[in-house]
Parts: C-alpha cells; sequence; structure tokens
C-alpha cells in the first residue's frame, strides 16, 4: 500500500473514529453515563486499525541454508 492511500485510510478511519465515540458519548450522556468500556472497546479498535494500516511488511533475505533433506 502506498504512503497516501495509508494516509487517506487513517484519515477515514480517525473520522470513523470520532462519528461511533461520539454516538456512545451522546447516548451514554443522554442516560447520565460515561463511555466506560464501550468507549474502551473503540479505542483499541482505532489503534489496532492504525497498527494493521502503517504495519511494514518483513523482508526476507532469501538466505535459506536449510538443505532439501532437512525440511
Amino acid at each position: 500500500m502506498g504512503k497516501l492511500s495509508k494516509i487517506l485510510v487513517t484519515i477515514g478511519v480517525v473520522f470513523l473514529f470520532f462519528v461511533i465515540f461520539g454516538v456512545i458519548a451522546g447516548t451514554m450522556s443522554a442516560a447520565g453515563r460515561t463511555p466506560g468500556i464501550f468507549g474502551l472497546i473503540v479505542m483499541g479498535a482505532l489503534y489496532g486499525a492504525l497498527k494493521a494500516i502503517w504495519k511494514k511488511p518483513k523482508k526476507e533475505d532469501g538466505n535459506d541454508n536449510s538443505s532439501i533433506l532437512q525440511k
């Protein structure tokens, strides 16, 4: 994935996070409570999504020194 597409997807994920968190906070504040566990779950999902988006692929050296008999 290119850098520009990662930036655009990150902006989309953060926007979606604010929308979902706003809905959770709005419904919870109408009931007189804080977002609580649902807010933590959404924050964990944001963290996981951003980590997955910006994950760097592992580089393979191609140094496979094992023989065919050891496999």
